[in-house]
């Protein structure tokens, strides 16, 4: 790999507001801080990226005590528009395909070698 092929391509970035389950909030902050050079809003871009439905859609089921607060992320333009897709295509709110990504790659990162 060349070091350019490190980085994204310049694009343009869109805040939102979505509603964020706290522990996995809690965990990208931790990894953000202490493992990956990377902000919370990239590795949150990263796993949208990475989210890939398919036909079968798993939603899971948020713990009782488990509490969402809603926070402003910040993604790349194609990443929403990944979002919205899914979103018309599953019936799926924009907050719950975040989280699902969050999920998603959390557990890949848990499982990494």
């Amino acid at each position: 790999m060349e070091w350019y092929d490190r980085f994204l391509r310049k694009e343009k970035w869109i805040k939102k507001s979505a509603e964020i389950e706290g522990n996995l909030y809690d965990k990208l902050k931790e990894i953000s801080e202490n493992e990956l050079d990377a902000s919370i809003n990239k590795i949150v871009d990263a796993c949208i990226s990475d989210l890939n439905l398919g036909d079968k859609v798993v939603i899971y089921k948020k713990e009782n005590n488990e509490i969402n607060v809603a926070r402003s992320v910040i993604i790349r333009e194609s990443m929403y528009k990944k979002l919205e897709e899914m979103r018309e295509r599953y019936g799926i709110s924009i907050s719950k395909l975040i989280n699902t990504a969050i999920r998603n790659g959390l557990e890949k990162y848990d499982k990494r070698s």
